[in-house]
C-alpha cells in the first residue's frame, strides 16, 4: 500500500483533518467517502462529488474507480472448524478476504507489522465455505471482505467494506509491539470500534414508532 494512502488512512484513523480530495482538491472532513483503484488495490479519499460520479460510473466493466461505502455487520452463526480454516491455507488468525472481480479469484489478506501478505485461496475451499455459510456470497467483490479474527479467545467474523481492513492494516503497522498478534490491545480496540458501529448500523434501519 503507498506511503501516501496508508498517510491519508493514519489521519482518518486518528480523527486528524483531510484536506483535499484526492481527485479533485476539494475540501473534506474527517468523514468522507473513499474510491477504491481495483487494479492497484489502492484506497483514494474524495469528495462527496467525486464519490457520487464514480459511483455512477462504476456499472459499466472496467470502470477505473468503485465507490467505497463504509460499512460493517457482524456475521452471526458462523463457526469455521480448524479442518475448514486449514483448508483457506491461512497460517494466522487475522485475515481478511477479498474476491476480485475481474478474475474471479479469492484472495486472503494478512495484516501485520511489516505491512501485508496476499495469497489466494483454494477455490474449492471457498466454494465449500459459501455453500456452508451462504451469507458469505452477500459480502460484495473489491470493495467489501471477510474479515475474520479466530484465536483462543475471539471468534470475529464481520462483513466490511476494505476502507475497514485497511484501517487495520495501518493500526498494525504502527504498534508498539514487537510481533503482530490478532490478541493485541490495538486489534482489541479496532474489533470493539467495528462492532459499535456495526450496532448503530443495525439500530438506524430499525423502523421508528
Amino acid at each position: 500500500m503507498p506511503n501516501a494512502v496508508l498517510a491519508k488512512l493514519r489521519a482518518f484513523v486518528t480523527g486528524a483533518a483531510i484536506e483535499e480530495c484526492e481527485l479533485c482538491a476539494g475540501a473534506l472532513s474527517v468523514e468522507h467517502d473513499h474510491l477504491l483503484e481495483p487494479d492497484a488495490r489502492r484506497v483514494f479519499c474524495a469528495c462527496r462529488t467525486c464519490a457520487t460520479l464514480f459511483s455512477q460510473e462504476q456499472e459499466r466493466q472496467g470502470a477505473r474507480y468503485l465507490r467505497v461505502q463504509r460499512r460493517a455487520a457482524r456475521l452471526v452463526g458462523l463457526d469455521i472448524d480448524d479442518a475448514s480454516w486449514s483448508d483457506l491455507s491461512v497460517p494466522v488468525g487475522l485475515a481478511y478476504f477479498t474476491m476480485r472481480s475481474r478474475t474471479g479469484e479469492v484472495v486472503a489478506t494478512f495484516p501485520g507489522r511489516s505491512g501485508i501478505i496476499e495469497s489466494f485461496v483454494p477455490l474449492r475451499a471457498w466454494s465449500a465455505l459459501e455453500r456452508r455459510f451462504p451469507v458469505l456470497k452477500s459480502v460484495l467483490p473489491d470493495v467489501e471482505s471477510f474479515l475474520v479474527r479466530r484465536t483462543s479467545r475471539h471468534q470475529d467474523y464481520f462483513q466490511a467494506s476494505v476502507d475497514h481492513c485497511y484501517e487495520l492494516a495501518e493500526l498494525l503497522r504502527g504498534a508498539d509491539a514487537p510481533v503482530s498478534s490478532p490478541e493485541l490491545a490495538v486489534v482489541q480496540g479496532f474489533f470493539e470500534r467495528l462492532d459499535g458501529q456495526a450496532a448503530q448500523k443495525r439500530h438506524s434501519r430499525r423502523p421508528s414508532g
